[in-house]
């Protein structure tokens, strides 16, 4: 008994440097086992949004993310040119396409990120995700206003593991990354 607890207590280890605040699902925990690193917190910098008085679409989101455990480092934007995906049409991808956002100022708002869980593998893909709320100030402009987040980087918790819809897997692998 003391050797399977001291296998557990490794295996936990090497999945999250930190502690996880989802419940990994049994149907997905040999992929623990493979030495996979499950997200277990993220790091956004820099954050800062657009809004145009006069044109919607010129609005813009704009931040770097970051997983200590997993080594994902991206930028994420969403602009004019940006092209929103999945069922509700508010979700974006990132630089690296094992990483989206959705940002909203109304219903459940702030800055939800979502990133993959050891991608690359086969099966039932799933993925962990986390909501910040970013206190912002922000400059009004005749032509809009520019909002930046107070702290320059805010620590946020994965705090749901879902499979990921399969809408999602195709979004994901066709995004580009725009200049």
């Amino acid at each position: 008994m003391y050797a399977f607890s001291i296998f557990v207590s490794l295996a936990a280890a090497v999945s999250a440097s930190k502690p996880l605040h989802y419940t990994v699902p049994s149907n997905f925990k040999a992929a623990v086992a493979s030495n996979c690193t499950l997200p277990a917190e993220f790091l956004v910098t820099n954050f800062t949004t657009y809004a145009d008085k006069t044109n919607e679409t010129l609005s813009a989101v704009s931040f770097y993310f970051s997983d200590p455990d997993t080594k994902i480092e991206t930028i994420c934007q969403r602009n004019s040119s940006s092209t929103p995906s999945g069922p509700s049409k508010n979700i974006y991808g990132c630089g690296n396409a094992n990483v989206a956002f959705i940002y909203q100022t109304t219903g459940v708002a702030g800055l939800t990120l979502t990133e993959r869980a050891c991608p690359g593998g086969s099966g039932l893909q799933f993925e962990a995700s986390g909501l910040i709320t970013p206190d912002l100030d922000c400059t009004d402009t005749s032509t809009g206003t520019t909002c930046h987040s107070q702290k320059t980087s805010i620590q946020g918790d994965f705090d749901s593991f879902q499979p990921i819809p399969p809408g999602a897997l195709l979004r994901r692998r066709r995004l580009t990354r725009s200049g």
